[in-house]
């Protein structure tokens, strides 16, 4: 007969969390959620979870499977079972209500009630990768994982990837990490320095005259939105005064002093569905932006020349 994928996932979801939970000692489980193409285990856990950890589980896991130890099931009564399995067991007995319950062996490995359908052997569940985890809130994660030849094809996929970055960064697998590591801290390090100088610019930005009108306009780099709409907010204060600014992220706003007659929104409107997407605000003060930061310095040139239409 042929083996489900529901009864992989539920005895690979065993061995997973039971390898997890040896090497993240104090891990509890919370719920599974098995479904097409969704293969969910919530745990609770007071550390941090880390992939070299995660590494370590996932080893054990698999040589457990390659093991081809006998999965079988065993229904008794409650305290026959609470005698039999004692600590062994996990999970709570105080929310075992039942008279009759049904427990999953995983040879000399794992005990747990269980009411899923499961393979015999642990051979049959092929292969078990985790795909991802992240912290839902405190003390609790969602790990994603995947077991048969879905399991083998996003290792595969993933080795891939990986060795792709490799190819990218100019590096060996064995140093690949470093060389990522310093490329991100060097990165940090240019942004903050990229950062300080739209800062200084953005103090200091001059405006041209259009139409007798003081026009100020620049594309800056690495600033906070807030800012960039605070300093807008401030410029329109000096009256007749138009201000148009630009952050690479894809932000824009633009405002107007309250002398002048017009609404801004569907000036910034052209210039935000330029770069793929939308604005709001007010018709002296409006800001949005779109995906496609690249395009930015067009935006506002764009702005500007709708603005002299007007003006």
């Amino acid at each position: 007969m042929p083996v489900s994928e529901e009864a992989r996932a539920h005895s690979g979801e065993h061995v997973l969390f039971q390898s997890l939970s040896r090497v993240f000692r104090g891990m509890e489980s919370v719920k599974v959620v098995l479904g097409p193409g969704k293969k969910q285990l919530f745990v609770r856990y007071s550390g941090e979870i880390d992939w070299d950890g995660v590494l370590e589980a996932e080893k054990l896991a698999n040589r457990v499977i390659r093991e081809d130890r006998r999965i079988r099931v065993v229904v008794g009564d409650r305290e026959e079972v609470r005698r039999r399995y004692g600590r062994r067991l996990r999970g709570r007995w105080d929310l075992i209500k039942d008279k009759q319950i049904r427990i999953v062996e995983v040879e000399n490995f794992d005990y747990v009630a269980c009411k899923g359908e499961h393979v015999q052997r642990t051979g049959e569940i092929g292969f078990i990768v985790v795909k991802g985890f992240r912290k839902t809130r405190r003390g609790e994660y969602e790990i994603q994982f995947e077991v048969g030849e879905r399991a083998w094809e996003y290792a595969l996929e993933s080795k891939r990837l990986a060795m792709r970055l490799v190819e990218i960064l100019g590096t060996t697998p064995e140093i690949a990490e470093e060389t990522a590591r310093n490329l991100r801290e060097e990165a940090q390090r240019l942004r903050r320095g990229m950062r300080e100088a739209s800062k200084r610019a953005l103090e200091n930005l001059k405006y041209e005259e259009v139409r007798g009108v003081r026009v100020y306009s620049g594309v800056f780099e690495g600033l906070d939105r807030r800012e960039l709409v605070k300093r807008a907010a401030d410029l329109r204060k000096e009256g007749n005064t138009v201000v148009v600014l630009g952050d690479l992220s894809g932000f824009l706003v633009m405002g107007r002093s309250d002398d002048l007659g017009f609404n801004v929104i569907p000036l910034l409107e052209k210039g935000c569905r330029f770069l793929g997407g939308r604005c709001g605000g007010r018709e002296k003060l409006a800001f949005g932006g779109g995906f496609k930061s690249k395009d930015l310095r067009e935006a506002v040139d764009l702005i500007k020349r709708e603005l002299t239409k007007i003006l």
